[in-house]
């Protein structure tokens, strides 16, 4: 399987879990995020993280240049859309925004696109 289709498979994955949060039908997974302590920054990290990571790996880790700063591209792009999505949150009852699931989600999404980094120069010279 390529990670173009992991990818897709991912992104469909979170699209679906943020459709049921935002309806308040999360079920027993709502409990579980909810009830234990720093389940759901926890959820975030991993989450928005491993979005970057097949993200970037699909985008081949290619880089943004804003200024003097070079990012990558996979990781620019979930950041901005992590940012609206939890503003977004602010639309709906059943949600609640939230800044440390922001700050999970960025430093998920930084250690992440770090780490597809890293998979990208350690596995490209198997090729």
């Amino acid at each position: 399987m390529n990670i173009r289709l992991i990818t897709i498979i991912y992104v469909c994955f979170i699209l679906y879990v943020i459709a049921l949060a935002n309806q308040g039908e999360l079920g027993y997974l709502g409990v579980i995020v909810y009830e234990l302590p720093y389940t759901d920054k926890m959820g975030h990290f991993i989450l928005m993280g491993l979005l970057a990571f097949f993200i970037n790996l699909s985008l081949k880790c290619s880089t943004i240049s804003i200024g003097n700063w070079n990012f990558l591209k996979g990781s620019f792009i979930i950041l901005i859309l992590v940012t609206l999505e939890e503003i977004s949150q602010l639309l709906f009852d059943t949600r609640t925004f939230d800044l440390m699931d922001l700050f999970a989600d960025y430093l998920g999404i930084f250690l992440f696109g770090r780490l597809a980094l890293y998979f990208k120069t350690r596995f490209a010279s198997c090729r």
